[in-house]
């Protein structure tokens, strides 16, 4: 046959005389096939890109699409989550300065419809729908239980999901302190002492300011607030600067006259401090 003359053009016959001619075929191997969790890994990654862009309907597509690939992932429902919080927020407003969604009627009315209100609050139940299928698959997860907290609606369900998240906050840098990973123990620390602020708040509102509270402050101290947080930022400073001891002397300084539950929180961080030295 006539292809025989030019076998590289015919790939049937290059295959069947192969043999006959003794012809060596490279052997093309095939890129291995992506796992199911690597597939939806890829999907994680472009949708986190696609937040720093700033391209939110595109990162909620891709986090949906990981999600449908390995609905076991947790990070994937956390981060679709995020997206819906965002939408819940309010938008900036158009170059008219009218609210995105309504109408201006005249100097004094704008119009909304209710379907505008009615998706926040579809965004709102989606995101904690989120949030709990990630706790649901990963019991630790701190942030998720932080983000859902920070939307409930009921101050008793923000309250619990704000004091795991603290506990759960507060084992992360404890681990961290094994491997003296100081800076992110720091930053862990700044958002417990945020949530303090919240869950005081919080719990002030929920007990309507009763006399014993007015008396005696939930958190306060017999030694002034500012000698207590003198302390506190004393010992931050030093396990700033990687020097461990003198973060200890300071913690157990705070830990042995400050009773708020802020401060009494760092006797954990003294023994694990003190495991590392000894």
């Amino acid at each position: 046959m006539f292809c025989l003359k030019i076998p590289v053009t015919c790939l049937s016959l290059i295959i069947a005389t192969s043999t006959m001619y003794n012809v060596v075929i490279s052997k093309v191997e095939a890129s291995p096939i992506p796992t199911q969790q690597q597939t939806a890994t890829n999907w994680l990654l472009k949708g986190k890109l696609k937040v720093k862009q700033q391209d939110y309907s595109g990162a909620l597509s891709d986090f949906t699409q990981a999600i449908k690939i390995d609905p076991k992932n947790a990070e994937a429902y956390y981060q679709r989550g995020l997206i819906y919080v965002r939408y819940t927020q309010p938008q900036p407003l158009n170059s008219d300065g009218n609210i995105p969604g309504c109408e201006i009627v005249d100097k004094l009315r704008i119009v909304c419809p209710f379907a505008l209100i009615d998706k926040v609050a579809e965004y709102k139940r989606k995101a904690i729908t989120d949030f709990s299928q990630a706790i649901q698959l990963n019991p630790l997860y701190a942030a998720a239980y932080h983000q859902r907290g920070s939307i409930q609606e009921e101050t008793e369900k923000k309250l619990v999901d704000f004091q795991v998240a603290t506990e759960l906050y507060q084992q992360q840098s404890l681990e961290l302190l094994k491997t003296d990973q100081f800076a992110e123990v720091l930053s862990i620390w700044d958002i417990i002492d945020q949530l303090d602020i919240k869950t005081q708040s919080l719990s002030r509102l929920q007990v309507l300011q009763e006399s014993q509270d007015l008396k005696n402050p939930i958190n306060s101290s017999t030694v002034s607030p500012e000698s207590c947080e003198q302390l506190e930022q004393q010992g931050r400073m030093a396990l700033r600067n990687g020097d461990r001891n003198t973060a200890l002397q300071k913690f157990k300084r705070l830990v042995s006259k400050c009773q708020g539950a802020k401060y009494q929180r760092r006797q954990a961080t003294i023994e694990a401090l003190e495991k590392i030295r000894n």
